[in-house]
């Protein structure tokens, strides 16, 4: 008994641009993701490592310059194969935390650096920004306490970001 097998048909490509971007009542609305690369980057490339050290501090050094404060730059790689690097801070506001936010995200555009996502900017509590190899937080002080985040990944080494 032979059995007819069609092939299965293939869904219509979805452009780039109905993925990232939406329009609502003629408004344009931006989304948390950034195109990405389709080539993926070897993380045991020294260069890649250092050049996302590189940005970690940068951004740092931009919650900084924006009036974030007790930020530390945590050093992963020992703790977790999915990133390298996590730079938290703490905001007094709502207000301080998205331009804190914003003026990290328009550096890491300037420098090429692809956002994976950005979460919690409606709420302003907690503004997660992932790079990839390093993840910005911005939290509020309450919200920093609560989750203690420093505190999850055990005792992850503090590495410098200010200026020598």
């Amino acid at each position: 008994m032979t059995e007819n097998i069609q092939p299965m048909k293939q869904p219509a490509p979805v452009s780039e641009t109905s993925v990232r971007s939406k329009s609502i009542r003629g408004r344009s609305i931006k989304t948390a993701q950034d195109d990405i690369p389709t080539q993926a980057i070897d993380r045991s490339d020294p260069e890649r490592v250092n050049l996302a050290l590189a940005h970690a501090r940068i951004a740092a050094r931009i919650a900084d310059d924006n009036g974030a404060r007790d930020i530390v730059l945590l050093d992963l790689r020992r703790a977790t194969p999915l990133l390298d690097f996590f730079v938290i801070a703490t905001a007094n506001s709502r207000r301080l935390s998205h331009a804190i936010a914003s003026e990290i995200d328009a550096e890491m555009k300037k420098l090429g650096e692809h956002k994976l996502g950005m979460e919690g900017l409606e709420e302003g509590r907690w503004i997660l920004i992932d790079y990839g190899d390093f993840v910005v937080h911005i939290f509020s002080g309450e919200s920093r306490s609560y989750y203690a985040l420093e505190e999850l990944w055990g005792d992850p080494p503090k590495l410098e970001w200010g200026s020598p």
